[in-house]
Order: structure tokens, then sequence, then C-alpha cells
């Protein structure tokens, strides 16, 4: 469980927000809920290190990570549901991908997340050579 304090413009005010076993909540404080909502995303972008992106579908934040595995590969979760996976071929220098059918993640989303991979903004657990 970690604490995040956030404070209000005056220095005074202050609020905390909680995440615990992956789920940020407002903890302490009283904040109108568009606010709210638009902190725990700024928290989740800021502080989730393995969330490239995240956006709303009818209302509700859908939380993208790509958390790196072993052996060049990675998987895709949408809302901690896995929806896929990406690998680097290390014989082709080629990144190949398998998604599933949920319809939310396109091609160009998992094509985005490479991008991320190969400029070092997503983890990448090289692979021991010998």
């Amino acid at each position: 469980m970690e604490d995040y304090h956030l404070y209000n413009k005056n220095g005074l005010a202050f609020y905390v927000f909680r995440k615990s076993q992956g789920v940020w909540q407002l903890a302490f404080g009283v904040l109108a809920d568009d606010i709210k909502e638009a902190c725990i995303d700024a928290l989740i972008l800021r502080f989730d290190t393995d969330v490239p992106e995240l956006f709303y579908h009818h209302g509700k934040r859908q939380v993208v990570e790509v958390r790196a595995k072993k052996y060049s590969l990675w998987h895709i979760y949408l809302n901690n549901a896995y929806v896929g996976s990406i690998q680097y071929d290390t014989f082709t220098k080629q990144f190949n991908y398998h998604l599933e059918d949920n319809g939310l993640l396109t091609d160009d989303h998992v094509q985005k997340y490479i991008a991320l991979i190969q400029r070092g903004e997503l983890k990448w657990i090289k692979d021991y050579i010998r």
C-alpha cells in the first residue's frame, strides 16, 4: 500500500490518494468526482511505470499495462485482464505480437507500445546470452 499526498494551490488543504493492491482511491479529503478521477488518472500515468496509456470507453477508465517478462516477452493487460503479448525475436531482430479479440485495443495500439519498448520507455528484461 502506498499513499500519495496532494496539496491544494493554497498549500493548506491536502488530499491523500492511496494505491492498494493496484487500485487507486481518494483516502482522505473531499473532491468533486471529476477532479478526483483526473487526479487518479494523473497518478496512474506518473507512478505506474508499466502503464503506457489510459483511456475512457463508455465512461469507464481503461488502464493498459505492458509488463516485461523474461525472454524478450511482454504481456499486455487491459484493466488487469490479459489481452495479448509482444515478443522480440533475437534472430530476426523483429517484434511479433498477438492480440486477443477484445475489441478495445487495436494493432495501432500495439505498434505504439512496440515503439515505446524500442525507445526504452517501457521495461525490457534482456535475454542473458552466453
